[in-house]
């Protein structure tokens, strides 16, 4: 290890050249890359989540996720929707 740390100093105009070399290289293909600011990225998959203090899992089944399962069954392309409640709330994975 400590031959190649001298060997690079002893050689230190190859190395800057080579770094200077890369910088350049890479400043080229950041700037040549096409990019989008917005690109249409398809995300499969939603999380919604809910929170109630103090209620109870059975009262977070019956009070939020049922009603919010009815609406969001209407929303076409859903292939499969999972619900679960738990003390003081419960989410539901689309």
């Amino acid at each position: 290890m400590v031959s190649l740390i001298d060997s690079a100093i002893n050689r230190s105009r190859t190395i800057l050249s080579v770094l200077v070399l890369i910088l350049i290289a890479g400043t080229y293909a950041y700037v040549a890359i096409p990019k989008e600011s917005q690109p249409d990225v398809n995300i499969p998959y939603i999380y919604v989540s809910m929170s109630l203090e103090g209620i109870s899992p059975a009262d977070s089944e019956r009070l939020l996720l049922r009603p919010l399962e009815h609406k969001l069954s209407t929303v076409e392309g859903i292939q499969e929707m999972t619900a679960s409640a738990y003390q003081g709330g419960g989410f539901v994975f689309i």
